[in-house]
């Protein structure tokens, strides 16, 4: 998989005042600064728990589906993919998502062609278990992807498009971070979340998986 923000998200979770005020900082002298160290612990929280906050709009690439359950044992020969490997599906790097705005399969001669939207759905039914494009029972999609990048999906993640939606304590850990940061001119020598108490905020709304997708 590999995934990038093409629209980025229009406004921080955090003000400059809010971080201005937890810092008891009244001068505007390094506002530039601080207002860097909220976009780059915003980014930190984003990446250790695989959600973007404030909506933004994800292009991402694929090598093909996944399965949700194991294959079968050695020796199986003929069956339906479906039964074969579970309902496919395409795992999505970031949540929460708020909904899929197209699916594309890239094929040998890197021909992309549009997949219709009757035939799939967006699986976001759990906080806790990052979303997924989910096929409809018996529906397939193209057989001729090239070896690499074969899918190619654009969705929209984030919370909604104002701080309010993002909740509570990720917005408190990105003021204790940006804080941190502050302090030590960002040099924290890898320590500023759990020393500042991010990381512990942070925790209920991470996906066990951010590592290691495919």
């Amino acid at each position: 998989m590999q995934s990038k923000v093409t629209t980025k998200p229009a406004i921080e979770p955090v003000t400059l005042a809010e971080v201005k005020a937890s810092l008891r900082i009244t001068s505007a002298a390094e506002d530039d600064l601080i207002n860097q160290f909220i976009t780059d612990a915003r980014v930190w929280c984003e990446n250790v728990t695989g959600k973007k906050f404030i909506t933004q709009t994800i292009t991402a690439y694929y090598d093909g589906t996944s399965g949700t359950m194991g294959p079968w044992w050695d020796g199986t020969k003929v069956g339906a993919v479906q039964g074969l490997y579970g309902s496919q599906c395409v795992p999505m790097e970031h949540g929460p998502c708020q909904s899929i705005t197209s699916l594309e399969t890239i094929d040998q001669s890197n021909t992309e062609t549009l997949v219709a939207s009757s035939i799939y759905y967006l699986d976001n039914y759990d906080d806790y278990e990052r979303p997924k494009l989910r096929l409809n029972d018996g529906s397939t999609l193209s057989n001729n992807f090239r070896s690499r990048n074969s899918i190619k999906m654009v969705y929209v993640a984030g919370y909604g498009d104002d701080a309010v939606d993002v909740p509570a304590d990720i917005r408190r850990a990105i003021v204790l971070l940006a804080g941190k940061l502050y302090a030590n001119r960002g040099d924290c020598n890898g320590e500023c979340a759990d020393d500042c108490g991010a990381t512990g905020l942070l925790s209920a709304y991470t996906y066990s998986d951010t590592q290691g997708l495919t």
